[in-house]
């Protein structure tokens, strides 16, 4: 658990506030707990829960089931504490409790606008230079090669909110695209959000953990629980804000469950992690019938199981898909993270792009394209494997008019990007060509296709396919094994037929 009872815990009474603390966390079934505003309360919670109890200065603290065999503590001593927690096994644990500083308050009514996000920036630029400072010097005294196995979880109040929320995808529920800085520091380093990583569908209402007293203010999630740990995953997470009479904290409470994972690739390849991918234009919903069914959509996707899937044709808050948020909705109902990249605005909402990964997203980049009869970017995702690397997944949908000026002009845009690409990759989209086109030829030197079998290679119109025109690709050759793909025989969801194809990425020398 981490939570900031705020105070103390003491803001309905000295003796019941502290009390509603111990209560909740008991109910929790938390083993170990990562406290800020801790301010005297430390002893008499612990006490109370029979946990040990490390605190450091009077602002944050760990309380542990477990015993407590080291400190690990760094940083200013009111920002951080850290203790190594010896588990019944005789393993261990890295903790650190942390509280980050905020520069100015966006909390209020009226402190924030979100047409000016340089602004909302400059309110979290404490938080990003006190945990860039913080985690390098965590990485400094875990250095030492006995702490190597030894997984790491950095949890507490970071007072700034996550790109992994505020991305295309969760838009209509923020009304801003923020690339926040402060969340990308430990992504960036391997560590894994353990909230968003077991909730990918975004619900603002949901995961908000600031703030259960007052319901007026902005609603975020700026309470967080990360780990690095090739052996550890989360296994669940929630937030914790109801209390029978009173919630004690203007802080949310997060808890995470986190348990040994074998990590076998899916599949039982010895040759690395087996990768399920799905290219599929799903004409937001429409489908050959004329009507719009999206749990039709949602079906045919379940029933590939794939880990990753490249969609086009995907509509957000758009007045003829009935203001749904197609890519939010569909990597709901398949258990999925949901990234979305718009072309334009339409119809009071968006019409883009989207990518669907069974594996934490670390990453979005929206990389824009030249103009052709429509707006067009290519929407990259970086995804956490549970080994711990990261995997890209590009996603493409080039212009359809029969003229191919513009979709080769868009192609070498992105062919260029691709060049400066030093991690695995898949490519994979409506391309709008066909084989022997200039327009595929810029990505032979690039990447390896992903043959389809001979015979059934149409993938455009659904009902008499007769042209193929979706694609999928990897690269460099030498990081993939390529099995089985094929062409679904998909006639009513969509007019393409959607592309399945299994990869092993190989494991690094």
């Amino acid at each position: 658990m981490t939570w900031n009872i705020w105070r103390g815990g003491c803001e309905d009474g000295e003796t019941i506030g502290p009390d509603r603390v111990v209560e909740l966390i008991r109910e929790s079934g938390a083993d170990v707990v990562a406290m800020q505003e801790t301010y005297g309360s430390g002893e008499r919670i612990s006490e109370a829960l029979g946990f040990h109890f490390a605190p450091r200065g009077t602002n944050v603290s760990i309380l542990s089931r477990y015993p407590i065999v080291e400190d690990l503590s760094v940083h200013e001593e009111f920002m951080c504490v850290g203790a190594l927690i010896e588990l019944p096994d005789s393993s261990c644990v890295a903790v650190y409790s942390i509280w980050l500083p905020y520069s100015a308050e966006i909390w209020e009514a009226g402190t924030r606008d979100v047409s000016r996000p340089e602004t909302m920036f400059a309110a979290c630029q404490a938080s990003h230079e006190s945990l860039t400072a913080m985690h390098a010097a965590i990485e400094a005294r875990l250095a030492d090669a006995k702490y190597d196995n030894v997984p790491v979880v950095i949890a507490g109040d970071f007072n700034s909110m996550s790109h992994l929320d505020y991305g295309e995808a969760g838009w209509d529920q923020y009304h801003a695209v923020i690339d926040w800085p402060t969340s990308r520091i430990l992504t960036h380093h391997g560590f894994v959000d353990t909230y968003r990583a077991c909730n990918p569908h975004i619900d603002r209402t949901r995961d908000s953990t600031w703030t259960p007293r007052f319901p007026e203010q902005e609603q975020d999630r700026i309470d967080f629980i990360y780990v690095k740990a090739t052996q550890w995953g989360a296994t669940s997470s929630r937030v914790l804000r109801d209390h029978a009479v009173q919630f004690p904290s203007d802080h949310a409470a997060v808890v995470t469950t986190l348990g040994r994972s074998s990590n076998e690739p899916r599949g039982g390849s010895d040759d690395g992690t087996s990768i399920r991918a799905v290219s599929y234009n799903i004409k937001h919903g429409y489908g050959m019938d004329g009507t719009i069914d999206l749990d039709r959509t949602a079906k045919v996707l379940r029933d590939l199981k794939p880990d990753f899937v490249g969609l086009q044709e995907v509509d957000l808050g758009a007045a003829r898909s009935g203001q749904r948020n197609q890519v939010n909705d569909l990597a709901q109902g398949l258990s999925m993270h949901p990234a979305f990249g718009s072309f334009m605005e339409f119809q009071g909402g968006r019409y883009g792009m989207a990518i669907l990964s069974r594996h934490p997203i670390v990453n979005v980049t929206r990389l824009s394209l030249p103009d052709g009869n429509e707006p067009r970017i290519a929407l990259i995702v970086e995804a956490r494997l549970p080994e711990g690397g990261t995997v890209l997944v590009v996603n493409v949908h080039f212009d359809w008019v029969e003229d191919d000026a513009y979709r080769f002009r868009q192609a070498n845009v992105l062919a260029e990007y691709l060049r400066t690409v030093t991690q695995p990759f898949i490519l994979l989209g409506d391309f709008n060509d066909e084989s022997g086109s200039r327009t595929l030829a810029l990505f032979e030197d690039l990447a390896t296709e992903i043959k389809k079998p001979a015979a059934r290679r149409f993938t455009f119109p659904s009902n008499q396919p007769a042209r193929e025109i979706d694609f999928i690709w990897c690269a460099p050759g030498t990081a993939w094994i390529s099995g089985n793909t094929t062409v679904v025989a998909e006639a009513m969801a969509s007019d393409h037929r959607p592309i399945v194809t299994d990869l092993v990425l190989r494991s690094p020398d």
